[in-house]
């Protein structure tokens, strides 16, 4: 479910649309996966692929946590990072 983070400077529309894109992940062309898995690699460094998997799943972040062995601060810096430096045009 969408919420709104007040904490990330980025607009409840804008939120809105990169959360519903980041889940249609699996529908996008490969070019649009590269540029996500790209921002992903670039602010989840070596949890990027918790990152990615949080942001285009439904998973709660405390099981991505668990799985990939980091706190839950660290994977919210993270997707701060990630809705903060998302492209305007995916």
């Amino acid at each position: 479910m969408f919420r709104f983070k007040s904490g990330i400077k980025v607009g409840y529309i804008r939120q809105g649309y990169i959360y519903f894109v980041s889940l249609l992940y699996g529908e996008l062309d490969k070019e649009r996966r590269r540029v996500i898995d790209s921002l992903c690699r670039e602010c989840g460094g070596e949890y990027w692929r918790a990152l990615r998997e949080f942001v285009t799943t439904k998973t709660s972040a405390t099981k991505i946590c668990e799985e990939y062995f980091l706190s839950e601060s660290t994977l919210h810096r993270a997707v701060r990072r990630y809705y903060e430096g998302f492209p305007k045009w995916l």
